[in-house]
C-alpha cells in the first residue's frame, strides 16, 4: 500500500492540473467548438466551375446555359455577404444534361458529359469540372430548294439578288455541321426575304433526313411564296392635331406600291423619329391572303407644349442649367418651334429653333436657329450673334449627312499679356458653309463597334464674311468587348486649318486640346502652346492657351464594371495623348504629351457619373507654371481631376 501511494498521488495531481487548465481557458474551448459547429453548418458553395474537352464552344458560352454559378473574382471579396452560389447535386446532374442537349442540338449526337466535384481547402468549398467528350459531328451532305409556285414567279425569284444573297448567307450549307437549332434562323431568313420581295403571305420550312450512324444529313428547303402582294388600304389611328395625310407622308407608304416588310419597318422608324409622335406601330391586321394587303398605322402624340429643365455639374462648367420651351405643332403642319436657354460659368446662350421635319422625303429635315452667345474661355471672351441653317439627311439608322450655313457677328476680347495694357478687341464676321456627318455602326446601349465623324468648314467663300479659312476634323472611335464586364475603348481625333488669308486667326477659330473629354491631366484647352500674363510690376500671373492650326489627340481607355462586387459601380484606366501646333509646318509627333490615370464610374439613371484622376507624364514648363526659371506651381501641377456626367467618349 505504501508503494502505491505515490502513483495515486501523481494521478490526483495530474487530474487536478488538467481540470485547472480547463477552468482557465473556457472561452478558447468554446470558441473552437463554435467555429467547428459553424464550419459543419455552413452550406456547401460552388467556388469555381471549369470545362474540359470543350473544343468547339468556349467555357464562357457554356456557363450561360447551366444553372449552377460560381462567384466572380470580385464577388469573392464580398466577405460581408456570403449568400448565394449554393451547391446542389441534383442541379449538377441537370446541368450535365443541359450541356448534352446543347451539343446535340448543334450537331454532336454522341456527346457525353461527366462531372467531377473537388473539395477545397475549406470543408464548404466545391469546385466543379465538366468533362466533355464531344464525339464526331453530323455534317450536311446535300441540300435542295423546292419553290412551290408557278414557273414565271420561280424564275423571277431566282434572278433576284436579295434571294441569291439569302441562299449564300443562310447558315446550313454543304460541308458544314448540321445543327437543329439553326432551322428557325434559316426559315426566318427566307421568310423575311420573300416578304421583302413582295410576298406578304409566304411560308417556309426546313426538312432534314439525318443518318446518325453515318453522321450526315440531307436537307430540303421548302419555300411557298404565295400571291404577289401590293399595299391596299392604309388606315391611320390615334392622330389628333394633324391630318392623316401628314402621318401617311411621314410613313412614305403608298397604296398600289409593291409590298415589302422592310418598308413597314422603315415607316415605323420614320414616324417615330418625328418630334410629334411618341408611340408608333405599323402592322398587318388579320386578313385572308390576297394580292392587296391592308395596313394599320397607330400613333400617339406627345403633348403639344412642354417645358424641360436640365442641370449638371462639372469641373469645367462648374454648374450648368438649361431651360427650353417647345411647341410641337404651332401652325398645324407638324413643324416644331422651341425657345432654348442655357447658362454656366463657361457659356451663356439663347436661341430659337424652327424645325421642319419633312422637306422632300421623311429622311430630310431643316432646322433654322437664330442665336446669341457669350463664351468665357481662358485668355479671351467672345460675344456672338447670328443664325444657323442646317439641312440633315438621314441616310440610314447608322449614318447621316449634314450641311449647314452659319453667319455671325463676333466681338472678341483677348486678354493682354500685360495687365497694364487694355485687352485687345477684335470684331469680325464669319460666313461659313459646313459639311459634316456621322456613321455609328455600334450598339448604343453597350457602345460596341465603330463610330466615324468627319467635319469640313469653309469660311469666306465668294468673298463673304471678313475671315477666310478652311477647317477640317476627323473623329474615329472603336469599342471592343473583352469580356461581358470589360471593354476597351479607343478614339483618334485630329484637325487642321488651311487657306488662311492675310490675317491672324481669332482665338475662337483656332484648335485646342485638353480637358475632361480630351487629353486628361490638362484642364480645358490647356494642352499646347501658351503665353504668359504679367501684372503691372512685371510679376507672372498665369499662362493662357493660344491654340493652333493643327491638332491631334487620342484616348485609350479600359472600362471595368464592378456590378458583381458593388452594384452600378465600375472603374476605368486610361492613356491619353495629344499635341497642338501653331502652324501645320510645325507638326511633329515627338512633341506629343501624355496623361495617364484612372477613375470611378457610377451608372446613374441619367448616365454614367465619372471622376478621373490623371497624371501628366511629360509636361512642359508652361504646364507646371514655371516662368523664367521660377516655379509658380505646386505639387498638384502635374495632376488633373476631371468630373462629369457621361463617358469621356
Amino acid at each position: 500500500m505504501h508503494d502505491r501511494f505515490p502513483e495515486t498521488l501523481r494521478f490526483l495531481l495530474l487530474t487536478a492540473a488538467l481540470a485547472g487548465l480547463m477552468v482557465q481557458a473556457p472561452d478558447a474551448r468554446a470558441a473552437g467548438a463554435h467555429a467547428a459547429i459553424l464550419d459543419d453548418e455552413r452550406p456547401e458553395r460552388v467556388w469555381g466551375i471549369d470545362f474540359k474537352g470543350n473544343d468547339t464552344y468556349p467555357g464562357m458560352m457554356l456557363r450561360n446555359i447551366i444553372a449552377l454559378e460560381a462567384p466572380s473574382f470580385f464577388r469573392k471579396f464580398r466577405f460581408w455577404n456570403r449568400s448565394g452560389f449554393d451547391y446542389d447535386a441534383t442541379e449538377l446532374r441537370r446541368d450535365a444534361i443541359r450541356i448534352e442537349r446543347f451539343y446535340q442540338r448543334r450537331g454532336f449526337p454522341h456527346v457525353t458529359v461527366r462531372t467531377e466535384v473537388k473539395e477545397g481547402r475549406r470543408d464548404w468549398v466545391r469546385r466543379i469540372v465538366f468533362h466533355i467528350e464531344e464525339g464526331e459531328p453530323t455534317m450536311i451532305r446535300s441540300l435542295r430548294y423546292e419553290i412551290d409556285t408557278d414557273d414565271d414567279t420561280k424564275a423571277w425569284l431566282e434572278e433576284q439578288r436579295e434571294f441569291n444573297r439569302a441562299q449564300r448567307r443562310q447558315l446550313m450549307q454543304e460541308g458544314r455541321r448540321y445543327q437543329l437549332i439553326q432551322h428557325s434562323d434559316v426559315e426566318g431568313l427566307f421568310l423575311s426575304t420573300l416578304r421583302n420581295l413582295g410576298f406578304a403571305f409566304a411560308e417556309t420550312g426546313v426538312t432534314a433526313v439525318v443518318d446518325t450512324a453515318g453522321r450526315h444529313a440531307d436537307l430540303l428547303f421548302t419555300l411557298v411564296p404565295g400571291p404577289e402582294t401590293y399595299f391596299g388600304n392604309i388606315r391611320v389611328d390615334g392622330h389628333k392635331t394633324v391630318p392623316e395625310t401628314i402621318v401617311l407622308r411621314q410613313s412614305d407608304l403608298k397604296e398600289g406600291d409593291r409590298f415589302s416588310s422592310r418598308k413597314l419597318r422603315t415607316a415605323q422608324q420614320q414616324i417615330f423619329g418625328h418630334p410629334l409622335f411618341r408611340f408608333v406601330t405599323v402592322n398587318l391586321p388579320p386578313q385572308k391572303p390576297d394580292s392587296l394587303v391592308d395596313i394599320n398605322i397607330r400613333v400617339r402624340e406627345h403633348a403639344l407644349r412642354s417645358i424641360r429643365v436640365q442641370a449638371g455639374v462639372g469641373f469645367e462648367e462648374i454648374v450648368r442649367v438649361g431651360v427650353s420651351w417647345k411647341h410641337r405643332n404651332p401652325l398645324g403642319n407638324a413643324h416644331t418651334f422651341s425657345v432654348n436657354t442655357r447658362a454656366s460659368f463657361l457659356e451663356q446662350r439663347a436661341n430659337l429653333d424652327y424645325h421642319i421635319p419633312y422637306v422632300f422625303n421623311p429622311k430630310s429635315r431643316i432646322n433654322i436657329s437664330p442665336f446669341g452667345q457669350r463664351l468665357d474661355e481662358p485668355g479671351y471672351v467672345i460675344l456672338r450673334g447670328g443664325i444657323n441653317n442646317t439641312f440633315i439627311y438621314q441616310i440610314s439608322r447608322e449614318a447621316a449627312a449634314i450641311v449647314s450655313y452659319e453667319i455671325t457677328r463676333n466681338r472678341e476680347l483677348v486678354e493682354s499679356s500685360d495687365v497694364t495694357i487694355p485687352d485687345e478687341e477684335q470684331r469680325y464676321n464669319i460666313s461659313a458653309l459646313t459639311f459634316s456627318g456621322y456613321y455609328n455602326k455600334l450598339e448604343l446601349e453597350q457602345f460596341q463597334g465603330w463610330a466615324l465623324r468627319p467635319y469640313a468648314e469653309y469660311s469666306g467663300f465668294f468673298g463673304t464674311g471678313s475671315l477666310r479659312y478652311n477647317r477640317y476634323r476627323l473623329d474615329i472611335r472603336r469599342y471592343f468587348d473583352i469580356t461581358r464586364s470589360t471593354q476597351l475603348a479607343f478614339r483618334n481625333e485630329g484637325g487642321i486649318i488651311t487657306r488662311v488669308g492675310d490675317h491672324d486667326l481669332p482665338s475662337n477659330v483656332r484648335m485646342y486640346a485638353g480637358g475632361t473629354s480630351s487629353v486628361r491631366g490638362w484642364q480645358r484647352r490647356q494642352l499646347g502652346p501658351k503665353r504668359a500674363i504679367i501684372d503691372g510690376s512685371g510679376r507672372f500671373i498665369n499662362y493662357v492657351p493660344v491654340g493652333g492650326k493643327a491638332m491631334y489627340h487620342f484616348n485609350l481607355e479600359m472600362r471595368q464594371e464592378l456590378h458583381q462586387l458593388i452594384r452600378h459601380f465600375g472603374f476605368a484606366v486610361f492613356l491619353d495623348g495629344g499635341a497642338v501646333w501653331e502652324r501645320i509646318s510645325h507638326f511633329d509627333l515627338e512633341e506629343m504629351q501624355f496623361g495617364v490615370g484612372g477613375g470611378l464610374r457610377y451608372q446613374s439613371p441619367i448616365g454614367p457619373v465619372r471622376i478621373d484622376l490623371a497624371y501628366k507624364v511629360n509636361p512642359t514648363d508652361e504646364d507646371l507654371n514655371i516662368f523664367d526659371g521660377e516655379d509658380f506651381g505646386n505639387w498638384f501641377s502635374r495632376w488633373g481631376i476631371h468630373f462629369s456626367i457621361g463617358q469621356a467618349f
